[in-house]
C-alpha cells in the first residue's frame, strides 16, 4: 500500500478508533503484540486503560483516517516499554519503523533514559526493527526482551519533533477536511 508515513499523537478522543485498529488484527497478530490470545472487550479495556496524558501513542492513518499501524509508549519511571502493532495490509512499508523513531525522539524529548520491548521470541518482525535500532537482545525460553539506552534531548531533536508534529497535523487536518467534503458532497469513499 501507498501512504503518507506521518506518525500523529493520539489523545483521548481517539480511543475508539485504537481500539478499533486492534480489534481488526488477527488473532496470531493480537498473540504477538500483546503476549497471549486477547479478545476483543480485553481489548477494549486496555485501550480504556492508556493514560494519554503520562504515555505516548503513535499512530500513522490511511486516506479515511483508519488506524494502520500504533505504537503505545508506556512510562514507567526513567524507562519506558514500547508495544507495536501494523495491520496485514501495511507492512512491509516502514511503518513499523517509523513509528519506533517517533516514539524514541518523544522519549528523549521527555527526559527518559531508556526503553525497553517485551515480547514473544518468534515475533520475528519486532526483534528485526530491534535490531536495526540497535537494541540489546537477550532471550529466555519464549520470551525476548529488547533494550536501547537512549540519547540525552538537543535542540534539534525538540525541533524536529516539532515540525514532524505540525506536518502530521496539517495532513491528518486536510484528510478530515477531504472526508467531510465527500459526506457534504455526496462522493463515494
Amino acid at each position: 500500500m501507498n501512504i503518507t508515513v506521518l506518525p500523529v499523537r493520539l489523545r483521548e478522543c481517539d480511543r475508539a478508533a485504537l481500539a478499533e485498529h486492534f480489534i481488526a488484527l488477527e488473532p496470531e497478530d493480537r498473540r504477538l503484540r500483546f503476549g497471549s490470545p486477547i479478545h476483543d472487550d480485553a481489548l477494549r479495556d486496555y485501550v480504556a486503560r492508556i493514560d494519554f496524558l503520562n504515555d505516548g501513542v503513535f499512530a500513522v492513518q490511511d486516506e479515511r483516517l483508519r488506524i494502520v499501524a500504533a505504537i503505545h509508549v508506556a512510562r514507567a519511571g526513567e524507562s519506558a516499554e514500547l508495544g507495536l502493532s501494523v495491520l496485514p495490509g501495511f507492512r512491509g512499508d516502514h511503518l513499523g519503523s517509523a513509528l519506533f523513531a517517533r516514539a524514541v525522539m518523544h522519549l528523549r524529548n521527555r527526559g527518559i533514559g531508556s526503553v525497553y520491548v517485551h515480547c514473544l521470541r518468534e515475533n520475528a518482525a519486532m526483534m528485526h526493527i530491534a535490531r536495526k535500532n540497535g537494541m540489546q537482545l537477550t532471550s529466555e525460553g519464549s520470551e525476548s526482551d529488547a533494550r536501547l539506552e537512549l540519547m540525552p534531548a538537543t535542540p534539534q531533536s525538540h525541533l524536529t519533533e516539532w515540525v514532524q508534529d505540525q506536518q502530521a497535523q496539517a495532513v491528518q487536518a486536510m484528510r478530515q477536511h477531504a472526508r467531510l467534503s465527500r459526506a457534504l458532497f455526496g462522493v463515494a469513499a
